[in-house]
């Protein structure tokens, strides 16, 4: 069975085998960092669309993390990159079905964040 899988050295998404059985296991090697997340509650919760949107939040993203996470979510199909602008060229980055599928997940994490943390 074929999945996604994070190709470190460029931060990218490639074609590869499942590395395990475990759900929990194949969706962290997508979304199982600090950064994703976030800019998944950003883009779903609060409306972010914009790269100045999204370095604008709290938590302070570094811009290169940023871009190299909108680009693993943009990959993957829970963001789409739309271009809203041509000269200078800028886009925005619109949840996609996918994308908001993980609404669920987020609020169950916050629960338990705010609850035990």
């Amino acid at each position: 069975m074929k999945t996604q899988k994070r190709n470190a050295s460029i931060g990218t998404l490639t074609k590869r085998v499942k590395r395990s059985e475990c759900g929990i296991a194949n969706a962290l090697d997508l979304i199982g960092d600090k950064w994703t997340l976030l800019v998944m509650r950003d883009a779903l919760f609060f409306q972010c669309r914009t790269f100045a949107d999204f370095s604008n939040q709290p938590e302070h993203i570094p811009t290169n993390l940023l871009s190299e996470r909108l680009k693993r979510l943009v990959t993957f199909g829970a963001l789409e990159k739309v271009a809203y602008q041509s000269k200078p060229e800028r886009f925005e980055y619109v949840p996609t079905k996918l994308g908001n599928s993980m609404k669920p997940l987020l609020r169950q994490l916050r629960a338990f964040g705010d609850a035990h943390v």
